[in-house]
């Protein structure tokens, strides 16, 4: 091979590796989801409730590898690790509050602020951005997450015992009539206050 050769093998090479860098990103159909019950459209609990915790799939939404937030307060317009997600209802235009992000999936808390109806929304990642992808935002709209991360089976619920004893409620160890029980899930409804600053998001009933 010629020097010519593996100069040009070298410039096809970092030709191809840019173009795949710089990959428009692309949410998937049906991919915009309550972050614990992964509800699909067209189920009575569908829809993004304004104040939860919300899911995107797809490709080239975010970086190969994890990316979490790590302080406070928490990214909006700014984005995090180069992921911005931005979504228009009824002529107004707001960015979520970004939670984490990844290449195939970005999590975030839809702000209280949005309105209620159906619009667009659009994820941008390295300054490419998606195609708009349908939503429907919804005042509440429960759901409760599960041990498996996908949104069925048994649902995560801790049996209270004491302050330091909390385990998950199982078959093996269930809770007893009239015991307290912490469920987990996002989907209430709106709250109020500067929600980039909420510290409690994880738990909060939202």
């Amino acid at each position: 091979m010629t020097k010519v050769d593996i100069a040009l093998t070298l410039l096809a090479s970092s030709a191809l590796l840019s173009r795949t860098a710089l990959a428009q990103p692309t949410v998937a159909a049906n991919g915009i989801r309550n972050s614990a019950s992964y509800a699909l459209p067209g189920l009575p609990n569908a829809g993004v409730a304004q104040g939860s915790i919300f899911v995107i799939f797809g490709q080239n939404l975010g970086p190969a590898k994890i990316v979490e937030v790590s302080s406070f307060p928490l990214p909006t317009s700014a984005g995090l690790a180069g992921t911005s997600i931005q979504i228009s209802v009824n002529g107004t235009n707001v960015f979520a509050i970004m939670l984490y992000t990844l290449e195939t999936q970005v999590a975030a808390v839809l702000p209280s602020t949005t309105p209620i109806g159906t619009g667009t929304v659009t994820v941008t990642y390295n300054g490419q951005t998606s195609a708009p992808a349908p939503i429907t935002v919804v005042k509440s709209t429960f759901g409760i997450f599960a041990v498996n991360q996908s949104g069925s089976g048994p649902g995560v619920l801790q049996n209270v015992n004491s302050q330091t004893d909390r385990p998950f409620n199982s078959p093996s160890e269930s809770a007893q009539p009239g015991q307290v029980m912490i469920l987990w899930g996002t989907g209430i409804g709106p709250v109020t206050g500067d929600m980039p600053q909420v510290r409690c998001r994880a738990i909060c009933p939202t």
